[in-house]
């Protein structure tokens, strides 16, 4: 027998499961192609919305310049401690700021100084920074520089050693002349961000010889959970932590990688809820292929089992014969999936994505753990699948095993004659467990139905017989209709979002063109105060750490509007702008006298009585019995319009803030916002400041200060002393505090705001023209036609730069001889070139992903459509040979598969249209950017597809027939 062994069935379970899968091979095509689909799909699509995510968090760590989100301002030790045991803190770090190096001899600031401890360098600075060399400072005379500032230095090839000298303004008092060692560099991407500036880092070791200590009155940075926003993180640091003093405060926003997820899917409860639904489609992708087939792979099996294989051997021979389809599928999954993401998509995106923040090598989206995952998943579902027909198989008889049809529920009995007619050629009649049919316009009797005959054409024979077939199985139905509605739904709701937080809408709610006065000449040197010309649009433009002080340096009196009346009346008549769609900010700088009681939620409470911003009592309002404080440096009073005040009185109301509106309305009243400036303690102070005292009074005029710039020290304070006794000064009551960064706070138009010791005034038309000066130009927004854009473009550059020429050379005013602060403009077309690699970038991954859910969708429909014809190729066998046409079964067929389209749009209609609905009210809480439009297009276009895909499965089974 040449060791023939009788009980060794290994070559007859290899050729058992050859023949199964040559029997099963229209499934298993398609078996392979849902493998490779379902591995690709997941990879795909959660390796890109991993990668995106991480690259959001890198380039807002870098915007940011650290990974801290929160920080309690001059900690204390024992806060610093505490901070450190609370569970839900990751990382806790110091910061001292020290002030401002120039290079020795020049006044020109260049950078910031700051001293870290080894948590905040490690954890939180030294991740946002890239191309470090060298380490930070241990050593006393040690300093770490950003390569911008050792270029301002002439600095272009920096070693390790290198002498450096710098003039360090510690204090308003304090000034230190030092030599330092370079100790490293590192490339950094916040300069130029607004107001942020270089910063250099020193040691320890020299704080301690300036005098301080890291650990009393530095900031404490804190590290929240990603999922905690800003909000409930200051809320509960407020209560774990007690504050030194009222004006101590906790300052918060949300993590960076929090505010990467809610640019992608809008939170991490949406993100966990997408992740389930892609789950769930491809579960049912894959599942129910093997389930349309189980039918028939039972009846095998249980042939098997009646001649006495065993349930192992059944096993076998199953598994195999499934394992010779998934291993290819899976092979081809992993190799498409590494091609994708690792080489076509990356080339896609190029170089230019996130630029300026690192580049495109930021972004990974091939991630190996998520495709072993994904095979895994898939190989799960199957061998799961291919479980269920084993045990399917072997728990039943020989019988019931062979003549399993998947049906359940009883079937009734119909007593009553029953008149079977007569069959020609165009006629069909179909021979099947309580069913008897006919059709082509004759007469018939259904059991089960009444007794009468009732008449049918051949049309709607074929509809009730394609419904039939359709829900011949109620469990397979179900699970194919929610499987194609969640994979066409997950395609809308991709799409919606993809949309609705498209960067490019961010951009588009700025005006065509901004147009604002610049900072002084010399806050632009000293990086104090600057235009935001390199910002990123998801930025406020107009939000400086520039104070007033420094936006009028030289430009402090009464007449001096940073857009003139003859500019701003050229600007506002070119040809081609939207005047309605415009708008103008207006208002005037004023020196502000204010109650003690009304300015004291934004003391300090180590300077109540003797503030730096503020000069000591200097008089009494003897109607209100009011101790008043004079500001030193002028603040903005900006008018505010009737739909402004109406927003803002419909804020108050909604959110049941303590303010008094109608003196705001009435112009008896004034109203203080800002930037998040008061703590828990000043927010209940600032509830009790309404009602109190203000006064407001206009600036010197020019020729008052052009004398007054000419005076020795003794004759300015005299004319000081006579102009306010002549300056007039208007009356106002307090009408209370609010946070601009507030939740819901309306959409105010401002100028410059966001400076520590200004107060930004509110007050109504009828409020403004009680007060002795004239309106002054803050800033305009213009719309324009889109065809005359170019045309006004140029138009806006040759105005401003004539104007800016002007008054360049008028130096009349300024002690420093700097003449008059320019205009700047900021084109929406511009920042939309700039950020077009960004955007084109997002929509590439977010279009990805979506064609690549839709296209499961398509052939999961494919699958369902195909496969179910194919699996009951004996059946149509049968009734091809007792009449049944080509056409017939044609028409039979996309019958079929239009009955699924029909449902599946009817549950996108109703459920989905309930479901993107609460997505864009979630969206729109999430993302002040986002906007909705409702996918009418894509619904429509996506049954169209669905319909012609089911004509084109259809006609091609049917040829393919023909030809055999």
């Amino acid at each position: 027998m040449n060791g023939f062994t009788p009980n060794d069935n290994t070559n007859v379970i290899r050729l058992l499961s050859e023949a199964i899968r040559k029997c099963n091979k229209g499934r298993n095509r398609i078996l392979m192609g849902a493998v490779v689909l379902c591995i690709l799909t997941l990879t795909f699509v959660f390796g890109t919305a991993y990668g995106k995510i991480n690259a959001e968090y890198t380039k807002n760590i870098r915007m940011d310049g650290t990974t801290a989100s929160t920080y309690i301002e001059e900690g204390t030790k024992q806060q610093y401690e505490k901070v450190r045991s609370l569970g839900y803190v990751k990382e806790t770090g110091r910061r001292m700021k020290m002030g401002e190096a120039a290079e020795s001899g020049k006044k020109e600031s260049i950078c910031s100084i700051q001293v870290l401890d080894q948590t905040a360098w490690e954890k939180m600075m030294k991740p946002a920074y890239t191309g470090i060399h060298g380490t930070y400072p241990e050593k006393q005379q040690e300093i770490m520089l950003p390569i911008k500032t050792l270029k301002k230095l002439g600095i272009d090839n920096p070693k390790r050693g290198m002498k450096i000298a710098l003039d360090v303004s510690i204090s308003f008092f304090q000034t230190e002349k030092e030599e330092f060692e370079l100790s490293g560099w590192y490339s950094a991407y916040t300069e130029g961000n607004g107001s942020s500036k270089a910063i250099g880092y020193v040691s320890e070791k020299k704080l301690k010889e300036w005098g301080y200590d890291i650990k009393e009155g530095s900031d404490i940075l804190i590290c929240p959970p990603n999922d905690m926003d800003w909000k409930d993180t200051e809320e509960k640091l407020y209560e774990d932590v007690p504050m030194k003093d009222n004006s101590q405060q906790i300052i918060a926003t949300d993590t960076a990688k929090n505010r990467a997820v809610k640019e992608m899917t809008g939170s991490y409860g949406m993100a966990a809820v997408e992740a389930v639904v892609i789950i769930c489609g491809m579960f049912l992708l894959v599942y129910n292929v093997m389930q349309i087939s189980m039918a028939g792979d039972i009846r095998q099996m249980a042939l098997l089992h009646t001649i006495g294989t065993t349930k192992k051997q059944i096993r076998k021979i199953y598994i195999r014969q499934i394992m010779r389809t998934i291993v290819p599928g899976g092979i081809a999954g992993i190799g498409l999936s590494v091609v994708l993401l690792r080489y076509l998509i990356p080339e896609l995106l190029g170089r230019q994505y996130l630029n300026g923040y690192g580049g495109a090598e930021e972004l990974r989206i091939f991630r190996v753990e998520i495709l072993l995952l994904a095979v895994a998943f898939t190989l799960l579902v199957i061998l799961g699948a291919s479980e269920q027909v084993i045990w399917q198989t072997v728990n039943r008889t020989c019988i019931e095993g062979i003549h399993y049809t998947k049906q359940t529920g009883r079937k009734k009995r119909q007593h009553g004659k029953v008149d079977h007619g007569k069959v020609s050629r165009g006629q069909v009649v179909l021979n099947r467990p309580g069913i008897r049919e006919k059709f082509s316009g004759a007469d018939y009797v259904w059991k089960g139905a009444a007794l009468n005959k009732k008449k049918r054409s051949e049309t709607q024979e074929l509809c009730f017989m394609a419904w039939k077939n359709v829900t011949r199985y109620r469990q397979r139905f179900v699970s194919t209709v929610i499987s194609l509605f969640l994979g066409i739904e997950m395609f809308l709701i991709v799409m919606v979002i993809t949309d609705g937080s498209d960067y490019a809408n961010i951009i588009n709610q700025r005006p065509d063109f901004l147009i604002a006065g610049e900072f002084s000449e010399s806050a632009q040197k000293e990086g104090s105060g600057t235009e935001y010309q390199t910002q990123s649009p998801d930025q406020d433009p107009l939000k400086s750490k520039g104070d007033n002080f420094e936006l009028l340096y030289d430009n402090d009196y009464d007449e001096f509007s940073p857009i003139s009346e003859k500019v701003r009346k050229r600007l506002w008549n070119l040809d081609g702008v939207k005047k309605k769609e415009s708008y103008i900010t207006e208002g005037a700088y004023m020196l502000s006298t204010i109650s003690r009681d009304g300015i004291r939620p934004l003391e300090k409470d180590t300077y109540l009585g003797k503030n730096i911003e503020y000069a000591e009592e200097i008089s009494t309002d003897y109607e209100s019995g009011a101790k008043m404080i004079e500001g030193l440096d002028a603040d903005t009073v900006q008018i505010v319009s009737e739909n402004e005040i109406k927003a803002l009185k419909t804020y108050v109301e909604k959110n049941k803030l303590k303010a008094d509106m109608d003196s705001l309305e009435n112009g008896t009243g004034v109203m203080i916002i800002h930037d998040h400036k008061l703590s828990q303690k000043q927010e209940k102070q600032a509830e009790k400041a309404v009602g109190e005292t203000v006064c407001l009074s206009p600036l010197k005029n020019k020729e008052a200060c052009i004398r007054w710039n000419s005076m020795t020290a003794k004759e300015r304070d005299q004319e000081d002393e006579r102009i306010k006794a002549e300056t007039p000064s208007t009356k106002y009551t307090l009408s209370g505090y609010l946070d601009n960064q507030a939740d819901g706070f309306p959409k105010i138009h401002q100028t410059w705001h966001g400076a520590e010791g200004d107060i930004y005034y509110l007050v109504s038309e009828k409020g403004f023209n009680r007060l002795s000066t004239k309106r002054k130009t803050f800033c305009m927004e213009l719309n324009v036609e889109k065809k005359k854009e170019k045309q006004v473009m140029h138009e806006i550059q040759k105005i401003l730069s004539e104007e800016n020429q002007r008054r360049k050379s008028n130096t009349q005013t300024g002690p420093d001889g700097e003449g008059e602060a320019g205009i700047f403009y900021i084109a929406r077309a511009d920042l939309m070139q700039k950020n077009a690699d960004y955007i084109r970038g997002n929509r590439i991954m977010f279009g990805s992903i979506s064609m690549i859910l839709l296209c499961v969708g398509l052939v999961n429909y494919f699958n369902i459509v195909f496969t179910g014809i194919v699996d009951r190729k004996k059946e149509l066998e049968i009734m091809r040979k007792i009449g049944m046409m080509r056409k017939q079964e044609r028409k039979l067929f996309l019958l079929e598969g239009s009955y699924y389209v029909l449902f599946i749009a009817g549950l996108v209609m109703s459920v989905g249209s309930i479901v993107l609905k609460g997505i864009e009210v979630y969206m729109r809480k999430q993302l002040s950017y986002f906007t909705f439009h409702y996918p009418v297009g894509l619904i429509i276009g996506s049954i169209i597809i669905l319909e012609i895909l089911c004509f084109v499965i259809c006609n091609l089974l049917v040829l393919k027939k023909d030809k055999k």
